[in-house]
């Protein structure tokens, strides 16, 4: 019983001793010669981005702030859409407004600063689709400029009061498509002075052309204006590039019965394991998958899918590009197949990750059926290898954004990193986290992981991932180790 009672109390005196402290307020953060600081003291954003976090239908909560300040990050990079505080008439909606002002007090509950990211633009920034459709009418459209430069005064008139809300950033991974910088500069400036007619001096986030990589970072985005923070995201080795590409095999349209189609691969010396893609591109038509196989060299069958039941471990790719569904009704030698149509870009079915031999060659097979299908459907396999740790590359990629920081004795932010769930041997992914934080740290950058929570996507990043008809899975508790080292600097 003592014991027991013993036990008790020393939990109770961990938890009131190691919380964190609940903040009544945060200082606000301003750039001295180079440097972010609060307070009168240097400051280091190490945080967290709330993936597609929508304000009308978050999944995020009050323990979720909770939890990543007990974690030890200090930030909070927060995603929005436009159409989440602009109604259908014009107006602001208020009502998400109110959503968003209560996620920015949460974050000063917990002594959380918070970035407003402005996700998606007026007419979209970029081509990808979840940037407004992919139109990226922001750089031709007049009307949408004054939208996007009208959103921003009205954020500075809200939040130019609140010290925790540390920046506002502009614009998420723009592209004008133009083969110069120019025309984002020149928003980028007007969207500025307008806020500095309000908010004189709070932190403004300003990213390079083409999406934003660390390559654009470059002088003609420079902004004459003391409180800029210059950011750039940083994929390399996680989704791009030579450690992640795709096999494919023969591409295909048109109308056709079942036919069996075969990619055969010799695994290259860089890689170690392979994902199976029953991809289809820009389909306004349906493809159908069934009876897939991967197989070794010598024809030994490794795994068969036949989708008789269900998507067994395939999963949608990027359901917002199209409509990929199970379909029981139909099947090449049983009921029971994939389905893929509508396609506005890459989109299919995604398998699980298999461990590879390189130099070993291997085989994709299955049966495929289309009906007035455009584009190009095929069987694909996206290989993932271990130079994701390969610390003279990265900083390789990274040299451009080193390079500026020093040139110009300007703040850099990592806006976004991660690496993909499944690639490579167990803990791959925990390890390539943990080597990008310390060159980060090693030269001085902020960062914001991505993310926390996500949909079931095979290509996610996220700590935690939902299941496939609700609920979720737990922390990647190995990903969380390496993140948590990171953030609890802020308390160094």
């Amino acid at each position: 019983m003592r014991r027991t009672l013993f036990h008790k109390l020393f939990f109770i005196l961990c938890a009131v001793f190691l919380a964190p402290a609940l903040r009544a307020d945060l200082p606000p953060v301003m750039i001295k010669n180079g440097r972010l600081s609060a307070g009168g003291k240097d400051l280091r954003l190490r945080g967290i981005n709330w993936g597609w976090w929508q304000i009308g239908g978050t999944r995020y909560t009050e323990a979720d702030m909770k939890q990543q300040s007990e974690w030890g990050a200090n930030v909070l990079r927060l995603p929005f859409t436009y159409t989440d505080v602009i109604d259908r008439d014009g107006g602001w909606n208020e009502n998400n407004f109110a959503r968003l002002d209560e996620v920015v007090q949460w974050a000063k509950k917990y002594g959380q600063y918070v970035i407003l990211d402005l996700h998606v633009a007026p007419g979209g920034q970029n081509q990808t689709a979840y940037t407004d459709g992919g139109h990226n009418l922001l750089w031709s459209d007049e009307n949408r400029q004054r939208h996007y430069l009208s959103l921003w005064r009205e954020l500075a008139k809200r939040y130019r009061n609140t010290p925790n809300v540390a920046a506002y950033e502009l614009l998420n991974e723009p592209k004008t498509g133009r083969p110069e910088p120019e025309l984002l500069t020149r928003l980028n400036r007007l969207a500025v002075a307008e806020i500095r007619k309000i908010d004189p001096d709070k932190v403004i986030v300003v990213s390079g052309d083409k999406m934003g990589n660390a390559q654009d970072l470059e002088a003609p985005i420079l902004i004459d204006d003391p409180n800029i923070l210059y950011t750039f995201h940083f994929y390399e080795g996680a989704i791009t590039g030579p450690w992640r590409r795709n096999a494919e095999g023969e591409k295909l349209s048109g109308t056709s019965g079942w036919t069996r189609y075969e990619l055969s691969l010799t695994i290259p010396a860089d890689i170690a394991t392979v994902r199976p893609l029953l991809r289809s591109t820009g389909n306004r038509g349906s493809a159908w998958f069934d009876d897939v196989e991967f197989s070794d060299g010598s024809g030994k069958v490794l795994h068969r899918f036949t989708f008789n039941k269900g998507p067994e471990q395939f999963s949608v790719e990027r359901a917002p590009h199209g409509n990929g569904m199970f379909d029981p009704a139909s099947g090449h030698s049983a009921p029971g197949c994939l389905r893929v149509s509508g396609t506005t870009d890459y989109n299919g079915w995604s398998g699980p990750d298999w461990p590879v031999e390189p130099g070993r060659t291997y085989k994709l097979s299955g049966w495929v059926k289309l009906k007035n299908a455009t584009g190009a459907t095929c069987l694909a396999l996206s290989l993932f290898g271990s130079a994701q740790l390969d610390s003279e590359v990265l900083e390789k990629h990274l040299k451009p954004a080193v390079d500026f920081a020093r040139r110009y004795r300007v703040p850099v932010w990592v806006g976004e990193f991660g690496i993909v769930r499944g690639t490579g041997p167990a803990g791959l992914q925990a390890d390539a986290v943990a080597e990008r934080i310390r060159l980060f740290e090693k030269y001085g950058f902020h960062w914001t992981y991505w993310n926390f929570h996500e949909t079931a996507s095979p290509h996610g990043m996220a700590l935690q991932s939902q299941k496939r008809g609700g609920g979720e899975h737990p922390v990647n508790a190995t990903l969380l180790r390496e993140l948590c080292k990171g953030w609890r600097q802020n308390r160094d």
